[in-house]
């Protein structure tokens, strides 16, 4: 009696044997459709369509997964890059070496919160999706591969000339495309590398390149991966945000004050009038010292001086309300030069004096200078013992071509009070009872009983832009221009009444007692300020304009190197999904044609693509399965034409029994190690156990066919059949 095990392997054998006569006579029966066939049989029919879509939804997914997630990391880099760190794009982004990102948008947190929520790198959380989701997806690109491959073995099984799979080869093939491992590339190599095998097809060789490949190009994402989380940096910054509210930070002219202007009348000719026998400068608005003097002791609250490239602008004070924001405003400047004339008037000639104290004697006249009327002085005389008894008093004296004035009634001492811009000055400033201390240069002249300091000055009147920088907490001048002569002449005239004299007397007097050598950079810096101060009443608040809050912002620094790379590979697993799926459709013009009658339902034929079908082959190794176990319900034939591996195999433990491996003997006699047939336990119900071959003769003899049904008896009639 043969052993169920060896009668398995007979079963086996038979199964193969009668798959492949059946498949030998599919194309005869099929090309004679008018001979007479027993039963329905399964046909190959092939399309003149050379086109036909097969794997969309693994295409599809592939696709869109590593595509979107290279697009999803490039769009993020291209929206929330800082343009302050990168302001030339990619290209700065190249040069520098990492992409400047924004790490948040949401502005409106607290400062603590906003700062953890900054800490969330988002592309490195798109990479490490990246690297999990292209791990996900290498096996579908693997299945995609299997169509490339089935479209050549179908080919190759039609033209018997062209070399096709061994068994062997068969078996490598379908591990490899079926798991796409380290482990199955590796024994695959190893077949190829041997020196004595058998030809192998040009598909089994492309197959296996694609799927090496895949390996390398999925397991290099992670690397990049894991090169980008190891080198990603952040800091933080802070950065200007546009804001949309009105911000009156800006000044200009206002000229309700002093009138339009009109070169009939003096500038300012609305503040000037007479009071108590003299011309006076806005003597009944009183209001307009208190605010320029507020101004110069910079206790104002609403306008500020600020000393800049040797410039004294206006700027808003801190009622305003601006330091929390950065701006660009309009405002005014004015920048002083002066030259002293110590050199250029004529002293006193006093050899014992001059030898002891160098320029020590007083000065009698400064016309070798231009300015025949310095010192200015209506009574005194100067005598040649050196006392000196003339009223020189502390003055800003204008000129106005051949005129100066100033030193009676301001402005009104001109013919006409419209100046130039820049603007001509001549300072005399007298210390009375004052005497000069140390050895250094002079700035003026000392003797007995007065110190004096005489300078010519040029003072410009500008238009300024400036801005302000609420991070750094300064003010900058972007641009500036000469003002208008009608507006010099207006902001020269407070000057020019002594506005501002009582207070350079008391910024230079340190100064000059001590000979200091900054007594003219003090002068230039104070005439400024006092001559900007008293301009104030005469201004309004304007618009400013790019106004801006400072918020603090997280970077994340992201290297150009593996951003680049991480982007381009998932790129190329995009395409290649695209080109196997294009290509694999060119090749799907087969179909298994299987007729109603083998269906399940039995109502209409079925077409299944036989590249579908081919595919499941080299992928999973569930169709052999089904082919070596067919199972006896009469729908092998259809099964085996099913594109998904879990309907290609019967599935019964009381039909089949259960498959175990161990020993057991061949069809010679010997003993081999495989798998051999276990039947159920309820296949003992009898007392005995239902041997394969008896199985096989009572399912081939004992069961009627009527036509296109087939009638199973009953586990009785099959025992009595067997007894």
């Amino acid at each position: 009696m043969i052993t169920r095990c060896s009668r398995v392997f007979k079963h086996i054998g038979r199964s193969l044997s009668l798959s492949s006569v059946q498949e030998s006579d599919c194309p005869q029966e099929s090309s004679s459709p008018s001979s007479p066939s027993k039963h329905p049989q399964l046909e190959i029919r092939t399309s003149r369509r050379h086109f036909g879509v097969v794997g969309l939804l693994s295409a599809f997914c592939v696709f869109a997964i590593t595509g979107g997630t290279a697009t999803l990391i490039l769009g993020w880099i291209c929206t929330f890059h800082d343009t302050v760190a990168g302001e030339g794009g990619v290209i700065s982004a190249v040069r520098s070496g990492s992409f400047a990102v924004r790490e948040s948008s949401n502005l409106d947190e607290d400062l603590a919160a906003y700062q953890i929520h900054a800490e969330t790198l988002r592309i490195l959380t798109f990479s490490a999706l990246a690297s999990h989701l292209v791990s996900l997806t290498s096996a579908i690109l693997v299945t995609l591969l299997a169509y490339r491959a089935a479209t050549q073995w179908l080919h190759a099984s039609d033209n018997p000339d062209d070399v096709n799979l061994t068994p062997i080869q068969y078996g490598l093939l379908v591990r490899t495309l079926g798991s796409g491992s380290l482990m199955s590339i590796i024994n695959t190599l190893r077949y190829i590398s041997r020196s004595r095998r058998a030809s192998a097809p040009r598909f089994f060789k492309e197959a296996l390149v694609g799927v090496t490949g895949i390996y390398l190009l999925c397991h290099m994402v992670g690397l990049v991966d894991l090169w980008l989380h190891s080198s990603a940096r952040s800091i933080s910054v802070v950065r200007a945000t546009s804001v949309n509210s009105e911000a009156l930070y800006g000044i200009t002219y206002d000229d309700s004050r002093c009138g339009p202007f009109n070169n009939t009348e003096l500038p300012c000719q609305k503040l000037i009038y007479p009071y108590d026998g003299e011309i006076s400068y806005a003597h009944e608005e009183q209001w307009m010292y208190l605010e320029g003097y507020d101004a110069a002791a910079d206790i104002n609250p609403y306008t500020r001086l600020e000393y800049i490239n040797n410039t004294s602008i206006l700027v808003p004070g801190s009622a305003k309300n601006f330091k929390s924001q950065g701006f660009t405003f309009h405002t005014y400047g004015l920048r002083v030069e002066c030259a002293n004339l110590r050199d250029s008037c004529d002293r006193l000639s006093v050899p014992a004096i001059e030898n002891l104290v160098p320029g020590a004697t007083p000065v009698t006249n400064c016309s070798k200078a231009g300015y025949p009327r310095i010192p200015y002085y209506t009574s005194g005389e100067l005598k040649e013992s050196g006392l000196d008894t003339r009223n020189i008093e502390s003055l800003v004296l204008g000129i106005i071509g051949d005129e100066m004035g100033g030193m009676l009634h301001g402005t009104a001492d001109f013919s006409s009070g419209w100046t130039s811009n820049p603007a001509s000055t001549v300072v005399q400033l007298r210390w009375p009872n004052v005497t000069a201390h140390g050895e250094t240069v002079t700035p003026g002249v000392a003797y007995t009983n007065a110190l004096d300091l005489y300078v010519t000055c040029s003072m410009a009147y500008l238009d300024v832009v400036a801005q302000y920088d609420p991070i750094e907490a300064e003010w900058s001048i972007v641009a500036t221009d000469l003002s208008s002569p009608e507006l010099a002449s207006v902001f020269w005239t407070p000057m020019i009444f002594q506005l501002g004299t009582d207070d350079l007397l008391h910024d230079l007097k340190t100064y000059v007692m001590n000979r200091g050598s900054q007594t003219i950079d003090t002068l230039e810096s104070s005439m400024a300020k006092y001559g900007m101060a008293y301009v104030v009443p005469m201004t309004t608040f304007i618009a400013a304009s790019n106004v801006t809050s400072p918020q603090l912002v997280t970077l994340g620094l992201y290297p150009t190197a593996p951003t680049l790379i991480l982007i381009t590979c998932l790129y190329i697993y995009s395409l290649a999904s695209l080109v196997i799926f294009f290509v694999a459709c060119t090749g799907n013009n087969r179909t298994i044609f299987v007729p109603r009658q083998l269906t399940r339902k039995m109502e209409s034929d079925k077409e299944t693509s036989a590249l579908e079908v081919a595919q499941t082959w080299l992928t999973d190794p569930l169709p052999f399965i089904g082919t070596t176990f067919p199972g006896w319900d009469g729908r092998q034939a259809a099964r085996s034409a099913e594109s998904d591996p879990l309907r290609q195999v019967y599935d019964s433990d009381w039909e089949l029994g259960n498959v175990k491996i161990g020993l057991c003997r061949g069809s010679n006699g010997e003993m081999i190690f495989g798998l051999k047939h276990q039947s159920h336990s309820r296949s003992r119900r009898y007392g005995r156990v239902f041997q394969v071959v008896d199985e096989e003769s009572a399912f081939q003899d004992k069961v009627p066919i009527h036509g296109n049904v087939l009638v199973i008896p009953s586990l009785a009639a099959v025992g009595k059949a067997e007894s």
